[in-house]
């Protein structure tokens, strides 16, 4: 019986160990102490919070896992010399497998990060699904996001942020309700209250000019019907005889030969 005690306080004692070696190592590779000869550190950084990401958020690279996040910091933690404008920006430090975008060697996979950021390389923090989690998503935008000044000197290659299309979305409708909130509605509704009764009188001042001149237009309209009818008239009997047109006019003749 005490044998079979001791043995099984052997194999708890032999899992809690395992499990504590597992932790430890899992500890060490995340603090950088693990095979550094098939990692490259990149950095990126974000002016807006970021939601959701934390160390070990997955990094990808056109929807395939190439890293993982390393730290995440502010500006002016990890670089003293930032200016205060930059200062509370947020900075995350992140770790490529560099076996995964089959880069050869450090020093060579550094300068391919930074040929593909001269590319129109961006990186964008997107939300995992309903866990609330986020992940870095990097990819060549149709539309990337200029390389804005910064005022530190990165130490690693440092991949320049493309806003969300939610991001963007919200900052649009922020925007728009904040040019709205600047609008003086009663002055505006001022602005067509007074339009509205400016062509209403308009309209009363152009019935009463047609009304005073109702008994001009009446005999105009008149006129134009008998000159209509005249009209008419010449038409039929130049029908009948056109000769009328060639025949001369004949004048009534003169006092002295009248007798």
């Amino acid at each position: 019986m005490a044998s079979d005690n001791h043995a099984h306080f052997a194999r708890v004692g032999f899992t809690m160990l395992a499990g504590v070696a597992a932790i430890v190592g899992t500890l060490i590779y995340l603090g950088g102490f693990g095979d550094r000869g098939d990692l490259v550190m990149g950095e990126t950084y974000s002016e807006t919070p970021m939601s959701g990401l934390s160390v070990g958020s997955e990094v990808n690279f056109r929807g395939v896992k190439v890293g993982q996040v390393r730290a995440i910091s502010f500006v002016g933690a990890a670089y003293p010399e930032a200016e205060e404008k930059d200062r509370q920006t947020i900075l995350v430090r992140i770790a490529f497998d560099a076996r995964q975008l089959a880069f050869e060697g450090e020093d060579e996979a550094e300068d391919a990060l930074r040929s593909l950021v001269a590319k129109g390389l961006r990186a964008t923090v997107t939300s995992s699904g309903v866990t609330g989690l986020s992940k870095i998503e990097m990819n060549f935008p149709d539309d990337p996001a200029p390389l804005a000044p910064i005022s530190w000197r990165p130490e690693d290659p440092c991949i320049p942020p493309q806003p969300s299309m939610l991001t963007s979305f919200t900052s649009s409708a922020s925007e728009v309700m904040r040019r709205l909130g600047k609008i003086d509605f009663a002055a505006a509704w001022s602005n067509v209250t007074t339009i509205a009764e400016s062509v209403a009188s308009l309209t009363q001042n152009a019935d009463t000019l047609v009304e005073s001149q109702r008994a001009r237009v009446d005999a105009i309209l008149q006129n134009l019907e008998e000159t209509t009818g005249s009209l008419k008239e010449l038409v039929s009997e130049l029908k009948d005889d056109p000769s009328l047109l060639l025949r001369a006019v004949e004048r009534p003749p003169l006092p002295e030969t009248a007798k």
